[in-house]
């Protein structure tokens, strides 16, 4: 340890050498530079064998074309990271390092505006470099660009600097630097041995990137097909609610997932898998409304759990094909249902108004939809929030036993890692929950350690940081906490080429030991009881954006899903034939609305619109056929109204007509019932006082007087005839008044006066 932190002291008393003797430096104006470095590809473990390959992509984002360069690879071999601080401040380039074994350099042309060069240093595994590094672990590495200027010999040639071997380095150029890390395996050391940490790392499979199928709302709205393939769902007509009942503290009371009894399988209890109707609860699986689930990204990450037996999956069970052969080790809440949303936004009959209630998502629903090559192992996957006493509550009333959290649960710093295991007690019994590693878990889902590691801005990067910061928790004293287990989960958005590459550095870490998710469950909880309720994040840190987003979409499903309510009772005659038919609506309409509320939902706009579409589709079906202007030539008319009906069931609606002229009127009201699949017509009276010009607004109504639908505008046009003799008299009459008063006119005796 003296020595260590001797050399580490020493490193930071040793002047700047040359280019290929490189060290950090904290003089470097990182605010300056104009040139970016980032690694595309390095070797993350390196064995006797595999030598060390790095690949350093250089960018010029500037207007102007650079002067050639020159970079160099090097790193300490002998330098051992005594704290977690000192490798961070290392990974952020607050730390001076010597790093004088150089791997490998290379020239770098005159790189144009705006574009980049890439270059690829390789050492191999016999080269003193490599030979000189005899400790495993990780070690710090450097990669330094520095521009290059002609020498006296060339400073007539070529300016491109594709004489690179007659350049030396610029005196007066600022290095631009990338800081990282060379992981060394035990494979060919004759180190001592320690025992391996544990560690599970955890795939979700979700599809993120559904959408609402426009098309297959539309045919639903119109069609009724008896075999039931309009949609999958088995979800129940009032969204999905299983008979529990608020009490008040804004989650669902269920006696049927309250027990604390056991069952032969983990995660949910006796009474749960027998409690209610299947048919009722059960979530909305896969429906024809979103859009196909077979997506080359969700495809490829399947492909993987072949490739790496010890990766563990866990799947949103409405994402996967029910015949799915691949593995599936555990299976989250259909559709990757926001549980930490719903318990922060705590009003549950907003949830259920919108059309999801907990059958859509409990525990059962999920292992009701799970793929048949699924462990019946429900896990609840956090949302947008943490796991707050009241979201774990929640969720264990809802059957799940374990959560995941992925993201913000411990925050309380301790000497060493450790099992991120922890048994909570809630009101309807005790819960499990699984932590993620922080800084593991991050570089996981793409996220640098820090905004300043220059060298984690790729996934390359990334990955080399995972392995050397695995290796260095491993290296951890006391070595008592050898059964350590560290969960791991990758991001949902992960891309499976990151995911394939990482799994294979971890699996070529001789200091990691791969389990699965029941190793996790099995493993001493770290803090239990009282302990651990003290561990438990107090606020769910729900984001004001988030919140407005889950708002705002509750607001808008509820909205549709009043509308196929209102459309069901006030407008469809025949309740009982149309029933089936009003169910399946409601489980699409229900569907669009679970998914448009995951945690991780890329499309919210797409499911919000598809979920009002379905709605205003019932209303739309039914719609006034637009009339030709009417030309009315006597005191009374008839103006005819054609009603179409799109929909497989006969409605009944009262069509109104109101003009906006006094002497031009319409007959107020008329109710009619239009067939399955036609149209019918009805006809208004027209009463004419006078010539002239009107509109009549013609809209239709529900049994409630409620206007639905567009209303269509029909011109009336009056032109009065003469068509009898009581008009000739009162013409003839009308001139006769005229001539006497034309007579009076004329014989009129003025006054004197005038």
């Amino acid at each position: 340890m003296l020595l260590t932190c001797a050399m580490l002291f020493a490193g930071r008393m040793v002047p700047a050498g040359p280019a290929h003797m490189a060290m950090a430096d904290d003089e470097t104006d990182t605010a300056t530079q104009t040139t970016a470095l980032s690694v595309t590809e390095s070797t993350p473990v390196v064995t006797d064998t595999s030598g060390y390959h790095i690949t350093i992509s250089i960018s010029n984002p500037t207007y102007a074309a650079t002067s050639p360069g020159l970079v160099t690879v090097a790193y300490n071999p002998s330098y051992t990271f005594v704290s977690r601080t000192d490798i961070q401040h290392w990974a952020t380039g607050d730390v001076s390092i010597p790093v004088r074994t150089v791997l490998g350099t290379a020239t770098v042309p005159s790189i144009a505006a705006n574009k980049k060069v890439s270059v690829k240093i390789d050492a191999a595994a016999d080269s003193d470099a490599l030979k000189a590094l005899q400790m495993w672990g990780p070690k710090p590495l450097l990669v330094t660009y520095q521009a290059t200027q002609a020498t006296d010999s060339q400073s007539t040639g070529s300016s491109d600097g594709s004489s690179g071997a007659d350049r030396t380095v610029d005196p007066n150029a600022k290095p631009i630097r990338l800081h990282s890390f060379l992981t060394r395996s035990s494979q060919g050391l004759h180190n001592a041995q320690t025992p391996p940490m544990a560690i599970t790392m955890v795939m979700p499979l979700m599809n993120t990137e559904q959408q609402a199928n426009k098309n297959a709302i539309d045919q639903l709205v119109v069609h009724d097909n008896s075999d039931g393939s309009d949609t999958k769902s088995t979800q129940s007509g009032d969204g999905g609610t299983d008979g529990s009942t608020d009490d008040g503290s804004g989650n669902n009371t269920d006696d049927t997932s309250t027990t604390n009894g056991s069952n032969d399988a983990k995660g949910t209890t006796s009474d749960d898998a027998e409690a209610g109707d299947d048919s009722e609860n059960t979530a909305a699986t896969q429906s024809s409304v979103l859009t196909p689930h077979d997506n080359d990204a969700l495809a490829a990450k399947l492909s993987l759990i072949g490739k790496h037996s010890d990766l563990q999956t866990i799947a949103d069970p409405t994402a996967l094909a029910s015949d799915t052969k691949q593995r599936i080790d555990a299976v989250m809440q259909p559709a990757g249902f926001d549980i930490t949303a719903y318990a922060a936004i705590n009003n549950v009959r907003s949830y259920e108004q919108a059309g999801v209630g907990t059958g859509a998502w409990n525990a059962r629903s999920a292992l009701a939809a799970a793929p048949a090559s699924s462990d019946s192992l429900p896990i609840a996957w956090q949302g947008k929030g943490d796991w707050t006493q009241q979201a774990l509550s929640t969720a264990r009333k809802q059957g799940y036993q374990y959560v995941i959290a992925g993201h913000d649960f411990d925050s309380s710093t301790t000497a060493t890692v450790h099992t991120g295991t922890y048994t909570i007690p809630t009101s309807a019994g005790d819960i499990t929950v699984l932590s993620e590693q922080k800084e593991l878990g991050d570089l996981a889902k793409g996220k640098p350690t820090s905004s300043d590691a220059d060298g984690e801005t790729s996934n390359a990067g990334r990955i080399a940081r995972f392995v050397a910061q695995s290796a260095f928790y491993q290296m951890e004293q006391p070595y008592a906490a050898m059964n350590r287990n560290l969960l791991v989960c990758f991001g949902t958005n992960m891309s499976a080429a990151f995911i394939d590459t990482l799994m294979t550095a971890v699996e070529q870490s001789s200091w990691l030991q791969l389990t699965d998710l029941n190793d996790l469950i099995d493993a001493d909880a770290y803090r239990t009881g009282d302990e651990a309720l003290q561990i438990v994040p107090q606020d769910s840190h729900l984001s004001e954006r988030n919140t407005r987003s889950v708002t705002s979409a509750l607001e808008s499903l509820t909205e549709s899903r009043n509308d196929i309510n209102r459309f069901a009772t006030s407008v469809l005659t025949d309740h009982k034939a149309s029933a089936s038919w009003i169910r399946k609506i409601k489980a699409a309409q229900s569907t669009l609305a679970l998914h448009a509320l995951s945690s991780a939902p890329r499309n919210i706009d797409s499911l919000v619109d598809g979920a009002k579409r379905l709605g205003g589709g019932m209303f739309g079906g039914v719609s006034i056929t637009p009339t030709d202007s009417i030309t009315v030539v006597s005191e009374t008319a008839k103006m005819p109204v054609t009603v179409r009906n799109n929909h497989p069931y006969p409605v009944w609606v009262k069509v109104s007509s109101l003009t906006d002229s006094m002497e031009i009127v319409t007959s107020r009201f008329t109710e009619v019932t239009i067939p399955a699949n036609s149209e019918a017509q009805v006809t208004f009276a027209i009463r004419v006082a006078t010539s002239g010009h009107a509109t009549a607004h013609i809209t239709l109504l529900d049994r409630n007087g409620d206007t639905f639908g567009s209303a269509q505008n029909t011109d009336i046009t009056s032109v009065l005839r003469i068509s009898d003799m009581t008009g000739f008299i009162i013409i003839g009459f009308s001139l006769l008044l005229g001539l006497v008063g034309l007579w009076r006119q004329f014989h009129r005796k003025k006054d004197p006066d005038e």
